[in-house]
């Protein structure tokens, strides 16, 4: 097959063909789960993380689970391996698996509590993110708050995101190509609509405790800090202690990590990237065996026909 695969509800089928009904209620409420993750040279590194963490957050809003972990063990390998043939040379895939809550009774008519899951690919689009890379994201924090905790767990990863969505069009408006940096009910800083965010103070990184989510990037950028003897800490963090930041950078799953050049048109440290980030990303690269940096900047040429 010339195309790309998907795998769904236990079958491998081309890309092009994967659909969820519109009686899903994925597509009704907004009620399912998800995970992005990534290859780094075609290697799902840290798969069984985001396995791990898809199930986790099943059980905890009681989703039904028709199939095991290792059930989507197996489908996110075979997905990946037919994948990543298709790649060109140096690129590598974004890895989404989602499950939902089973099928909306009202449309139906009559309960059913049959789910759609999904584990699919992407080549990862590094062209969108290099100007980020290069110049650092600019964000600014719009009127639009993080959702309270009493409304749904927010460190549970799932596709109920329209908050998100009206936020960074909101920053677009206030400044075009910026995003949007989400503030909770109580004025604290939380994170972006796809990623965490981190400030360094006297060589020590900082990063929101609390309203955001369980991010395994975060994770990550934790454990590097700790090999590289950099103080890392979580805890609440204000736009004034923002504001005094020596540098200030993201992290995601997908695109690893991004410096930040402003929140809301203020400078975000002298020098850009950072000495911090500069090198969590060397580490990050040297961990799972690719160059980051190199990967980023490279202008991918089309795979042959």
């Amino acid at each position: 097959m010339t195309e790309a695969v998907a795998w769904v509800n236990g079958r491998l089928i081309p890309w092009s063909e994967a659909a969820v009904p519109v009686w899903d209620l994925g597509v009704v409420a907004g009620a399912a789960v998800t995970e992005a993750g990534r290859t780094y040279g075609h290697r799902f590194v840290w798969g069984s993380m985001h396995l791990q963490r898809l199930c986790r957050s099943l059980r905890d809003l009681r989703f039904p689970m028709p199939w095991s972990e290792a059930d989507l063990e197996a489908a996110a390998e075979a997905v990946i391996s037919h994948n990543v043939t298709l790649c060109a040379a140096g690129t590598d895939l974004g890895v989404v698996l989602s499950s939902t809550a089973g099928a909306n009774a009202t449309y139906l008519g009559r309960r059913c509590d049959d789910t759609t899951t999904v584990v699919h690919t992407y080549p990862l689009p590094f062209s969108l993110w290099r100007p980020g890379f290069q110049n650092g994201v600019r964000l600014r924090v719009p009127s639009v708050r993080q959702i309270p905790a009493e409304c749904f767990p927010v460190g549970l990863k799932v596709r109920n995101r329209l908050h998100w969505w009206l936020a960074d069009q909101e920053a677009e408006r206030l400044e075009r190509g910026s995003r949007a940096l989400l503030l909770d009910h109580r004025d604290r800083v939380t994170e972006t609509s796809t990623s965490c965010l981190y400030m360094v103070i006297n060589g020590r990184i900082l990063t929101p405790a609390e309203n955001v989510l369980q991010s395994l990037s975060s994770v990550i950028v934790e454990r590097l800090a700790g090999a590289l003897q950099i103080p890392f800490e979580r805890c609440d963090i204000t736009m004034d202690q923002l504001s005094l930041a020596d540098e200030v950078f993201l992290s995601s799953s997908p695109s690893c990590l991004l410096p930040v050049a402003s929140v809301n048109g203020q400078a975000c440290g002298q020098e850009l990237p950072g000495p911090i980030f500069r090198r969590l990303l060397e580490a990050w690269g040297q961990l799972v065996g690719v160059n980051l940096e190199e990967q980023m900047l490279r202008e991918m040429q089309a795979p042959a026909a």
